[in-house]
């Protein structure tokens, strides 16, 4: 009983239970786990509940979450699609914020709508955040909070916003509505045959959407945003016990609704008989066979030790599965592109084992009975003892890094926790107490009790079958019979037990002679320290506090594939992916995988257009293990001929049918119009695939890392120069040096010499024109300059927001990218992409040039750009503590000959930037400039 267990008292108050004092009684299986001692958190009088913590990653920053129990599942007939669109209206005006008040007072502060505000909406919850929000400004803190009070119970709702906003809900039904979305939503109908949950798909109907009465969604908001079905969650950089009362005092008054409608949790029926459905359309491009095993889920309020003790064996279970899988797709013939199995929960009322396979095009049956087999034979012989305790060590090795970064946990990572305690009751007892009872429970999981989770998820009832696939002239679908009978097949087939193969021999048999530092540098803009080797290479390593247990690695070499042919292209672009999927020396990489059990570690070699490298990370303790991946990749890769068969069989089933993807066929047509047709644009399809050939990638791969010579080998993370130089000496000085220079070169790939214009039609299923608008020229590269055109991107984007998206309801969102290059030529480039109703397409492709000449013929807003410049600031801010910045910084300096700006020396130059001065780049560069125009639109039938 849990009098008779060790603990202590938490921030909230509750009774919080040690993991030590809790397993010291593993019999009490009943026994509830503690809340995290960290979070305090409480319920109103009105029912609202709440989670405070104090967290400092990122530094001085914050995030503010309201977590709504409410979502389509819970709307009438005529509501359908409205819990959606109330989650668009929470941004149209609230009682504090009218109109686009909430967008227009946070984007002063940097708050970016789509990247720092956003909300989603699914068939049982909606979530609204405010992330990353500085902590510096108590007024921004408050009025955060005040969001989320406005949020819960105060939108204004008006005619005329909710009128606006039918065409933008409109819109992003018309983008999401592909293939593949369209064989989602038939197959949740056969899932959930019979339930509520077949009848409601989130973005909901558009007769409704275009033509609901104001009052029908205003009931909605009445009826179900409410304080007992609301929970204010502020994570960050704060005083947790102050904003604890800051949150009583603002939302306590909120008055509680009476006579509340009962908030109901739907079931999802059982069958006795396998529920089957064959689902097809023109636009899908592979073929699954997904089977389901429907449970009842583990009720709210026993969501306790043993709850928690079972997670861990399911997920043990789903490990293992996967590694034989893969282990299968390793070999010569692959039988299929990939699979998996997982028991999770799908509904708040229902969980499933869920086993899904994509599946060859030419072996549709074979396929599925091959996978299926595999799943049996798992489930009828159990797993082997050997591979049960790699799974463990493996799922050790993953919260003892949890645990190592316990102090460097980011603030929206810590949110989901307490959304899912929250939402369904999901324990959230902290890392602390997880990475004990971890290392408590694992040891008493027995192969026997693993095995016996799966043959208590396969049962003969409550089974439900789906095959996907494309609509296809000449292709035999298997039929309801066919699926059926398979099924029961392999349930009688002859199957062995799994064998589990293991080298036990170490990744580097014999110790390498070590080369040595030859010469030391200091690069103080970086803080950093560089070596260069008697071997050549250049070692950079920056020591960081920004992850407790987190080293990466970046490195180059100039060339790439601009030194191959066209005849080469597609095997040396390909190189990389393939080689890091054949193992290492004597190991393939079903072996290597099993050698590198519980290491957290990943190196992956690649080819590029200008250079050759490798990206990873590891744990600091796993560093050594990292360099010698990166050595036996220089001195013993592997080219496996089974290795590369299969991988390339499964992307030849991969890439069959991806021109029956509208958006595919319109990605190819941009990759082709804007390099003027060159023979080296090689379009990702068959003729790619099947021109893939292992001797040339065995060549390019050796000529492009035949020595270390010419590398640059950047770290950056918790790494000890004193303690590293060692290692980096043995492992990477020891890599031999053939001491030749090479560089990349100009290809000649390029913008046509004139403006361009591909306008062509495509049959597709849902009407819609996509737009894609490529602005280029020459321009002297600088850093002013880069951050000039990302200035000019970042106004256009606030422009066709408010311009396209709100005023007209012409699109769901306008993508807009910018970027200045140097190599291999300076120049620079403006995209503009977006989808539309084909009526509305010429109106907005209009828009969006006129919006462009706009900013020097009638001016820059002085309000856009200090928001935009408030972003930049925030995000630099954001971006000096982590590890990915840093060594791409150091990336760049060694390719670009660019140094890093101090915050402060990049706040002068990001203020120094007038209204004036954007104008006039504005008019420099987009007054006249090279442009290519791709527009794809419905083909009339």
């Amino acid at each position: 009983m849990i009098k008779n267990f060790i603990g202590k008292v938490s921030l909230c108050g509750t009774l919080v239970l040690t993991a030590a004092g809790m397993l010291s009684a593993q019999s009490n299986m009943d026994a509830k786990l503690p809340m995290d001692p960290n979070v305090r958190t409480g319920k109103l009088e009105n029912g609202l509940t709440y989670y405070v913590r104090h967290n400092e990653e990122p530094k001085d920053r914050a995030s503010f979450y309201i977590v709504q129990n409410v979502g389509a599942i819970l709307e009438n007939d005529n509501q359908n699609g409205l819990a959606h669109f109330l989650e668009h209206m929470a941004f149209n005006g609230t009682e504090n914020f009218p109109g686009k008040g909430v967008l227009n007072y946070l984007e002063k502060y940097g708050v970016a709508f789509g990247r720092n505000i956003n909300a989603y909406t699914n068939v049982d919850e909606t979530v609204y955040n405010l992330s990353n929000i500085p902590t510096s400004n108590e007024n921004l803190l408050d009025s955060a909070l005040l969001v989320l009070h406005d949020w819960s119970n105060y939108l204004s709702l008006t005619g005329e916003e909710i009128d606006n906003e039918r065409g933008v809900i409109h819109e992003e039904w018309r983008t999401r509505r592909s293939g593949g979305m369209r064989a989602y939503l038939e197959q949740n109908k056969v899932i959930y045959k019979g339930s509520k949950y077949a009848k409601r798909d989130v973005i909901g109907s558009l007769d409704v959407i275009d033509n609901f009465d104001h009052k029908v969604i205003r009931d909605f908001y009445h009826d179900w945003y409410r304080t007992d079905l609301q929970a204010i969650v502020v994570v960050g950089d704060v005083d947790a016990e102050k904003f604890e009362q800051k949150i009583k005092e603002m939302f306590a008054h909120i008055p509680a609704v009476k006579d509340a409608k009962e908030r109901v949790y739907y079931d999802v029926p059982g069958n006795k008989e396998p529920i089957v459905g064959i689902i097809t359309d023109p636009e899908v491009s592979n073929y699954k066979f997904d089977i389901f095993y429907k449970h009842k889920a583990t009720p709210f309020q026993e969501k306790n030790l043993k709850y928690y003790r079972n997670s861990i064996i399911e997920d043990l279970y789903s490990s293992i599965l996967g590694d034989r899988l893969n282990e299968l797709l390793q070999k010569g013939d692959a039988p299929f592109i990939n699979g998996w199995g997982a028991y999770y929960n799908r509904a708040r009322k229902m969980d499933v084992y869920h086993n899904s396979v994509t599946l060859k095009e030419g072996n549709l049956l074979g396929g599925t009975e091959t996978f299926l087999n595999e799943i049996e034979r798992a489930n009828r012989h159990g797993v082997v003892a050997t591979e049960l305790e790699r799974a463990k060590t493996e799922m050790l090795s993953r919260i003892e890094k949890q645990y190592k970064d316990r102090n460097k946990q980011h603030n929206d990572r810590l949110v989901q926790g307490y959304k899912r305690h929250y939402l369904v009751n999901e324990p959230v007892p902290g890392i602390e107490f997880e990475f004990e009872a971890m290392k408590k429970l694992l040891p008493g999981i027995s192969a026997d009790e693993v095995n016996a989770f799966s043959k208590k998820w396969m049962t003969k009832e409550n089974v439900v079958i789906t095959f996907t696939a494309p609509e296809k002239e000449g292709i035999e679908l298997p039929t309801e019979a066919q699926l059926l009978s398979l099924v029961e097949k392999v349930k009688n087939a002859d199957l062995k037990p799994y064998v589990d193969k293991v080298i036990t021999e170490p990744l580097i048999a014999e110790m390498p002679k070590a080369g040595v530092v030859k010469k030391e540098a200091k690069l103080s803009d970086f803080d950093a320290t560089e070596w260069t080797l008697a071997n050549g290479a250049k070692v950079v390593v920056k020591k960081t506090d920004f992850k407790e247990n987190e080293i990466r690695l970046q490195a180059f070499s100039k060339g790439g594939n601009s030194l191959y042919g066209v005849e080469d292209l597609a095997s040396a672009e390909m190189a990389g992916g393939f080689i890091a999927n054949f193992g290492l020396g004597q190991f393939d990489q079903t072996s290597l995988q099993k050698l590198l059990t519980g290491k957290s570690v990943r190196v992956s070699p690649y080819i590029g257009e200008l250079t050759e490298g490798f990206s990873g990370n590891s744990s600091v303790k796993d560093f050594e293990t990292l360099l010698q991946l990166v050595h036996m990749y220089f001195v013993a890769p592997r080219f496996d001929k089974d290795a590369f068969t299969a991988l390339k069989g499964r992307y030849m089933a991969y890439v069959a049918n991806m021109g029956s993807d509208v958006n595919k066929a319109f990605r190819d047509s941009v990759s082709v119009t804007t390099t003027d047709h060159n023979p080296r644009t090689i379009l990702f399809n068959t003729d790619m695939i099947a021109s893939l050939n292992l001797e040339t990638m065995k060549r390019v791969y050796q000529e492009r890392f035949v020595d270390a010579s010419d590398f640059t080998f950047v770290f950056v993370g918790n790494i000890d120069a004193e303690k590293a130089k060692p290692m980096i000496e043995t492992y990477l000085g020891s890599i031999k040096d053939i001491d030749r220079e090479e560089t990349w070169k100009d290809t000649g790939v390029d913008y046509p010499k004139k403006d361009t214009y591909n306008h062509f039609a495509r049959e597709m299923e849902t009407p819609k024109t996509t737009i894609h608008i490529d602005l280029h020229g020459d321009i002297k590269y600088s850093r002013e300059n880069s951050i000039m055109m990302d200035i000019v991107a970042e106004l256009l984007d606030k422009r066709y927001t408010d311009v396209i998206r709100e005023q007209e309801g012409g699109s769901y969102g306008v993508g807009v990218r910018a970027s200045v290059d140097k190599l291999p030529r300076e120049e620079y480039n403006l995209i503009v992409r977006f989808d539309t109703d084909p009526a509305k397409a010429d109106k907005l492709k209009g828009i969006v040039y006129e919006e462009i000449q706009a900013l020097f013929t009638k001016g820059v807003k002085e309000d856009d750009l200090v928001e935009a410049k408030e972003n930049f600031i925030k995000e630099y801010q954001e971006n000096l503590r982590k590890n990915g910045y840093w060594i791409n910084a150091i990336n760049h300096y060694y390719i670009y000959d660019e140094s890093v700006l101090s915050l402060e020396d990049y706040e002068k130059m990001i203020n120094s930037i007038t209204k004036e001065k954007v104008e006039k780049f504005a008019k420099k560069y987009f007054a006249k400039t090279g442009k290519v125009e791709i527009v794809m639109s419905p083909k009339e039938k």
